[in-house]
């Protein structure tokens, strides 16, 4: 089982607080049934900016800290992009100033939970246009989206996260009938945790809920040939 959405790096942004904290919450992970993780921290304009070399850094000090503990788990990189047209986030990929899943085309983004973009009809278009696979995290959690504009997206390849939580009812009755309702309409391609020191792994409760372990495996896609 492979997680795509997590933020158990230590002191880059909301997700991991210490090695400690990081080290319990991939403990869970594997007991939920987890053997592999894509780390994905944020990059949010003003507020989580960690310079990629940073990034880079507490991920390999997290993988020795990791194997130092013996843990049967395989990490990898990648980063939640909050897409914003305040910068130009495609320059900052082609630039290497962002990153992608595990240096694949395919690009781990969210838009505000509350506001629609100005440019949302043209945003993962373009995003096509420089060759990038976009999968866009927690779709039950934007309240402006619409089964049109999931279909929309959908024809121009991008493909859906739900979290874990939102499925079993931890984060709530609304969130819990939207991402059973995307599941239904066949507009979800990975169940994820976005755990933080503060919200566990699920995926293994998820799981059960679901009955089916394709939503856990086509990360495979990701952590493959780049």
């Amino acid at each position: 089982m492979i997680d795509i959405h997590s933020h158990i790096i230590p002191n880059v942004d909301d997700g991991s607080r210490s090695i400690e904290d990081s080290l319990e919450m991939i403990k869970n992970s594997i007991n939920q049934g987890c053997n592999a993780i894509i780390c994905t921290p944020h990059f949010l304009h003003k507020k989580y900016v960690t310079p990629i070399e940073e990034i880079k850094k507490q991920f390999e000090l997290l993988k020795e800290a990791v194997k130092k503990e013996g843990l049967d788990v395989d990490l990898y990189l990648g980063q939640e992009i909050t897409y914003s047209s305040r910068e130009n986030i495609l320059a900052m990929l082609d630039a290497g100033e962002l990153l992608t899943i595990n240096g694949s085309k395919y690009v781990l983004i969210e838009f505000s939970f509350h506001h629609r973009p100005d440019d949302f009809e043209d945003v993962i278009y373009r995003f096509n246009l420089h060759k990038y696979h976009p999968i866009l995290a927690h779709i039950e959690r934007y309240e402006w989206m619409t089964l049109d504009d999931l279909r929309m997206l959908r024809n121009f390849e991008c493909s859906f996260q739900v979290n874990a939580n939102a499925l079993i009812g931890k984060d709530g009755c609304k969130l819990k009938r939207l991402s059973k309702k995307y599941l239904k309409k066949g507009y979800v391609d990975y169940i994820a945790s976005d755990m933080h020191y503060f919200r566990p792994s699920n995926l293994g409760s998820a799981l059960k809920k679901v009955k089916n372990s394709e939503y856990f495996t086509r990360g495979e896609l990701l952590i493959a040939n780049k």
